[in-house]
Order: structure tokens, then C-alpha cells, then sequence
């Protein structure tokens, strides 16, 4: 049986928020800065609805602009973690976290799925994590930069997938106390609701 194929759970999952920051939105032609934005916030709210251990990575100043408000709303359980490196592997304070939550199914989004989301999930595979790349919360300059990079995580090992369909298999049951909650989720963030 392939890791993957064990499904994603409250108490299996991180959730990794990378570079939620507005100052990269110049750079992302792929997917409109509203959805993105939208999408962004869902996925921060599957993690506070599930209670999942979240970090949140990205350095607020400069070019890089302020972290989404509807990002941070909903993120206020989530460990803050600044970097001054593309890969946040590269930065002990990321790697001591994780280690303490002690989980390696990793769920991760960002807003550059060909650089930061890129370099993260490789490194996460070469220390024996196993990546979840939720794909709806990212963008890039071009569609040939963002296909290139799906397919160098995929082909390394990762799974690419979307915010809706993990907060499904995290959910399980609609009886759950969060079905509800990710019922109101769809509701307000995707088309299932029809309210794009």
C-alpha cells in the first residue's frame, strides 16, 4: 500500500501556509488575485475548523507586502515562522517545529507554487515527510512555470490536490461535529455552493 493512499486526518495532518503575502501578487498571472485570495482563506479555515497544527510561514515588509487579512483571521492558532530562505527547510526554527508536532503527512499551499511551494515540498520528501500540494491556493508567472513545477513535485513523490477535496477526506462524515462547518465552507468558497 502506497503512504498515499492512507487517508488524511485531524490527527495525522500539518498544515503548512507559505508566503501568503500580498506584495507576490505582481507575479501571479495564473489564477485571479480574488480567488486566490478566496481560496487562501478556505484553506486557513479547514485548518481552524479541524484544529489542525498550522504554521505559517512568510515575512511581512518590503516587497513582500502583509500576510492576507483573511488568511490571518483564521490562522490564529497557527505557529509563526519568519525566513529569509526560498526553501523554509532551510530555516532551523521551521525544522524544530515540525519535528515537535511529530506528524509527516504534511498539507501545504502557498502563493508560489514554482518557488517557495516548489523548494518546500522537495525538501519535505528528501527528510521522509509526505506532501499534500494544495494546488487552488497557488499561482505563478506563467502556466508553462506552473506545470513545470506540478510535474517536478510529482514526479519527486508528492500529491497535488485542493482545499475542497481534503476537507472532505479530513471531515469523513457529514454527522461529524465539523461537517456542518465545511458545509458552510462550501458554501461560501467554492462552486459547489454557486456563490463564485
Amino acid at each position: 500500500m502506497s503512504r498515499y493512499t492512507e487517508k488524511l486526518t485531524k490527527d495525522n495532518s500539518v498544515v503548512i501556509l507559505v508566503d501568503f503575502l500580498d506584495g507576490f501578487f505582481p507575479g501571479i498571472k495564473t489564477i485571479p488575485h480574488d480567488l486566490l485570495r478566496k481560496n487562501a482563506e478556505a484553506f486557513a479555515r479547514m485548518s481552524e475548523i479541524f484544529n489542525l497544527p498550522t504554521i505559517m510561514l512568510g515575512e511581512e515588509g518590503g516587497f513582500r507586502g502583509n500576510f492576507f487579512h483573511e488568511v490571518t483571521k483564521h490562522a490564529t492558532h497557527a505557529l509563526r515562522v519568519e525566513r529569509h530562505t526560498p526553501s523554509a527547510w532551510d530555516e532551523p526554527k521551521f525544522r524544530e517545529a515540525l519535528k515537535k508536532i511529530g506528524r509527516k503527512k504534511i498539507i501545504l499551499g502557498g502563493i508560489s507554487l514554482d518557488i517557495c511551494t516548489n523548494l518546500l515540498t522537495i525538501d519535505l520528501l528528501n527528510n521522509g515527510y509526505e506532501p499534500y500540494v494544495v494546488v487552488d491556493t497557488c499561482g505563478s508567472d506563467t502556466e508553462l512555470n506552473q506545470l513545470a513545477a506540478m510535474m517536478r513535485m510529482t514526479q519527486a513523490g508528492a500529491v497535488m490536490t485542493n482545499w475542497s477535496t481534503l476537507a472532505s477526506e479530513i471531515m469523513q462524515d457529514w454527522q461529524t461535529p465539523e461537517g456542518p462547518k465545511v458545509g458552510e465552507l462550501y458554501q461560501n468558497f467554492s462552486a459547489w455552493g454557486n456563490r463564485l
